[in-house]
């Protein structure tokens, strides 16, 4: 390891954390209205319209902006060295599919009178269902191959999306806010909707970072796991199941927003290195900054016109990882 790599190893250690608070202030800041983050602290204990606007509605939707990225960050960091595999995104079991439909199938009850749901739960209920079908369909017994896992989440996936698309051909233009949905938006945000999806990345963070030995073990390999003692399929099953219970949790309350989990555990590795205790608090601190950079930028750019944001992750991420492909060509480890 060369001395310039030592050292930025060491200085990301210390810079992340206070980029991360300038980027929250930054975010907190810009919008249809510019308030200066110097500003927005004195206007905490004020009662004008601004410090409504900014305290009650932009505050939220930062917040779970940057709580999204971290999340399907972490997800996508967990599953990437589980699987073995540096392409693995959060949605890879179906969980976005499933979300899709759910979502979809809320707005037609509730556009064509059948019935009065809450979308988000019909989302919530049709990612966890989705996620925990292609976990059954993988398992072996007690053992749920990778590979296996790979087919049965296409198969998931390719089957409520096809239920997805029918939903759409049959209410053709009553669906119309199913479309923005499904590129992801954090519009309406409050700050009931930060509780679920917070807890759920907390409890994950956590048990992530107790088991961050047991994870650089499986980037070795299931064997190699295996000979230095830990319980591999346990440590499947665990993650599993719990990195889709947090995808769903925050995929139902913002929609389907991709490459952010695929790019960002590539750069945490980039700059904290290979070893989970280290890159799993830089892969935390950049998926929020990314998110939430993207999400001012969504609803700035063409303002008053709101982009949806995985439109604004997709434009980045694509030629991300169209780079990474090239650097990885040939290299089995990352």
């Amino acid at each position: 390891m060369t001395k310039l790599r030592i050292f930025l190893l060491k200085a990301g250690r210390y810079l992340l954390p206070v980029l991360f608070f300038f980027v929250f202030l930054i975010n907190i800041s810009f919008g249809t209205v510019y308030v200066s983050p110097i500003k927005a602290i004195k206007l905490i204990n004020s009662d004008s319209p601004e410090s409504y606007m900014l305290w009650h509605l932009r505050l939220p939707r930062v917040l779970m902006a940057t709580l999204t990225g971290s999340a399907l960050a972490l997800v996508g960091n967990i599953f990437q060295a589980i699987m073995k595999n540096p392409l693995v995104d959060p949605y890879l079991i179906g969980t976005s599919a499933g979300a899709s439909f759910g979502a979809l199938l809320g707005i037609y009850f509730i556009v064509n009178s059948i019935a009065h749901v809450s979308i988000p739960t019909m989302s919530f209920i049709f990612a966890v269902v989705a996620s925990v079908l292609s976990i059954a369909l993988a398992r072996k017994g007690n053992i749920v191959p990778t590979v296996h896992l790979v087919l049965s989440g296409v198969l998931v996936s390719t089957m409520f999306s096809a239920g997805s698309m029918l939903l759409l051909n049959i209410a053709n233009r009553s669906l119309v806010t199913g479309h923005v949905w499904l590129f992801g938006s954090f519009s309406g945000i409050t700050f009931p909707d930060l509780i679920l999806p917070a807890i759920s990345l907390m409890i994950l963070a956590v048990l992530s970072m107790l088991m961050s030995r047991q994870l650089d073990a499986m980037v070795l390999g299931e064997k190699e796991a295996k000979s230095l003692g830990v319980n591999v399929e346990l440590l499947k099953w665990l993650f599993y199941l719990l990195g889709a219970f947090v995808t769903a949790a925050f995929v139902s309350k913002t929609g389907i927003i991709g490459f952010v989990g695929l790019i960002v555990p590539h750069m945490a590795r980039t700059l904290a290195g290979p070893k989970h205790r280290n890159n799993i608090l830089a892969t935390i601190l950049i998926g929020g900054m990314l998110m939430s950079i993207c999400d001012t930028l969504a609803r700035t750019l063409l303002d008053p016109v709101e982009i949806p944001v995985g439109i604004i992750t997709s434009l980045i991420g694509a030629p991300f990882m169209f780079v990474l492909l090239k650097l990885k060509n040939g290299n089995k480890n990352f």
